[in-house]
C-alpha cells in the first residue's frame, strides 16, 4: 500500500510540473484503491490530436490551346457546281483539305444554301444555291464552325434553308447566324476540347430586304443594326465558354480597305470579349490587326468562288494559336483560286505576291507580316 500511495505522488507532482506521458503503467493490481483518493485504472492512454496542416486550394486550370484555320466565302454554284457534275462533292476542297483538317478548328463562310429546292428570292438580282454535294468538300476538310449569316443564305427560301442546316447537322458541322427563327439565328455553335469550350457567333452587316430572322420567320442575324445586341451575345458567350470566335459579313466589294464601320464594330467585339473576329463579304482580302489580346481579319477574300481577275482570286488561310495569353503563331498560308473556284496553296512568286499585298493593307493596322518560305508570318 506504500507503494502506491508514493507512485500517485509521484503522478502528481509531475503533473503539476507540466511534465506528461502518453502512456503510464501503475505498479497496483487493477482496481486498487487508496483511500480519500478516486479509483485509479490500472492503465490510462492519453491520445494527442495531431496538428492539421493547412491546405492549399488547387490552382485553377487554364483551358487549352488550340489551333485555327479560317478562310473566307465559299458557294457551290455557278461554275463550282459544274466542277461538282464533272468531278464530285470533293472537288471544289480537295487540295486545301489537309491542311484545313490538321487544325483544332476551321471556320468558314457558307455563301450558299446546299439544295436542290426552294424558290427565288424576289427582287433579288443574284442567287445562289450550292449543289448539295458540296457537303462531302466541308465535310473532308473538317470545319468546325460554318456561318450563315451573309446576303445569299436564303437566296431560295427557307426551304433551302432548312436543307442546308439538315445537311450541316448530318454532317457534324456546327454553324450560326441563320435559322428557322431569330432564336436560331442568334444561337451559338459550340465546340468542345475535353474541358475547353468555344463558341462561334456570326452576324452579317448586308442585308438584303427581308432577310432578317424574327420570332416568327427564317432568316439571319443582322450586325450593323443591332450591334448592341451584338455585344451582348458575345458577353453572354464569353461568359459561358472559354473562347469565343465571331464571324461578320461586311465591307464594301473590291475595296482592299476595311472602312471605319468595319474597324469600330470589329474592335467592339474584341471589347465585348471576342477572341478572334473573322470576316468576309468583299470578295477581296484585306487587312489584319492584333486589337487589345484578340485578333481581326477585316476581309478573308473568297476561297471557294469562281471569279475573273487575279485579284479576286488571291486569297490566304489565316492559321493561329489560340490560348488562354491570346492569340500568337499567326500565319497566313497563301491561296490561288483558280477561274473555277478552286483554291490551291501557292509558293514562289505567286506566294509572294499575295503576302506582299497583305503586308501592305496590314500595316496601317500596325500589323507586319514577315515573308518565310512562302508563308506570311503575322506580328503586331
Amino acid at each position: 500500500m506504500r507503494n502506491a500511495i508514493l507512485a500517485v505522488l509521484a503522478l502528481a507532482a509531475l503533473v503539476t510540473s507540466g511534465v506528461f506521458f502518453a502512456r503510464v503503467a501503475l505498479p497496483s493490481r487493477a482496481g486498487a484503491t487508496i483511500p480519500g483518493t478516486p479509483p485509479v485504472a490500472a492503465e490510462t492512454t492519453v491520445t494527442l490530436a495531431p496538428v492539421a496542416e493547412p491546405v492549399e486550394p488547387p490552382a485553377p486550370s487554364l483551358p487549352a490551346t488550340l489551333t485555327v484555320a479560317a478562310v473566307g466565302d465559299m458557294h457551290f454554284d455557278r461554275r463550282v457546281k459544274e466542277l461538282i457534275e464533272r468531278e464530285g462533292g470533293l472537288a471544289p476542297l480537295k487540295y486545301v483539305a489537309d491542311r484545313l483538317s490538321a487544325v483544332d478548328i476551321a471556320v468558314g463562310n457558307l455563301e450558299s444554301p446546299l439544295s436542290n429546292g426552294g424558290t427565288p428570292w424576289p427582287n433579288k438580282d443574284v442567287h445562289f444555291r450550292g449543289d448539295p454535294r458540296g457537303i462531302e468538300g466541308l465535310r473532308a476538310s473538317d470545319f468546325t464552325f460554318l456561318s450563315l449569316a451573309n446576303n445569299h443564305i436564303l437566296d431560295y427560301g427557307t426551304e433551302a434553308l432548312v436543307d442546308t442546316v439538315s445537311a450541316l447537322d448530318l454532317a457534324g458541322i456546327g454553324y450560326a447566324g441563320a435559322g428557322i427563327d431569330r432564336a436560331a439565328a442568334w444561337k451559338p455553335a459550340v465546340a468542345t476540347y475535353g474541358d475547353t469550350t468555344v463558341a462561334f457567333l456570326s452576324f452579317s452587316h448586308i442585308l438584303p430586304a427581308g432577310f432578317i430572322a424574327t420570332d416568327s420567320k427564317a432568316g439571319l442575324a443582322p450586325g450593323r443594326t443591332d450591334m448592341s445586341a451584338v455585344t451582348e451575345a458575345i458577353r453572354t458567350a464569353k461568359e459561358e465558354h472559354d473562347y469565343v470566335l465571331v464571324s461578320f459579313h461586311w465591307g464594301v466589294e473590291y475595296v482592299d480597305d476595311a472602312n471605319a464601320d468595319q474597324v469600330r464594330d470589329a474592335r467592339a467585339a474584341i471589347d465585348a470579349g471576342a477572341d478572334m473576329v473573322l470576316s468576309h463579304h468583299p470578295h477581296v482580302i484585306q487587312g489584319i490587326e492584333f486589337y487589345n489580346d484578340g485578333f481581326i481579319a477585316y476581309s478573308l477574300g473568297d476561297f471557294v468562288f469562281d471569279h475573273y481577275s487575279r485579284k479576286t482570286g488571291e486569297a490566304f488561310i489565316l492559321e493561329a494559336d489560340l490560348g488562354p495569353h491570346g492569340i500568337a503563331n499567326v500565319r497566313a498560308a497563301p491561296v490561288y483560286l483558280y477561274s473555277i473556284g478552286q483554291p490551291r496553296i501557292v509558293t514562289g512568286s505567286e506566294a509572294t505576291d499575295i503576302l506582299e499585298r497583305l503586308k501592305r493593307i496590314s500595316g496601317p493596322h500596325g500589323t507586319s507580316v514577315v515573308i518565310d518560305d512562302d508563308v506570311g508570318q503575322v506580328l503586331p
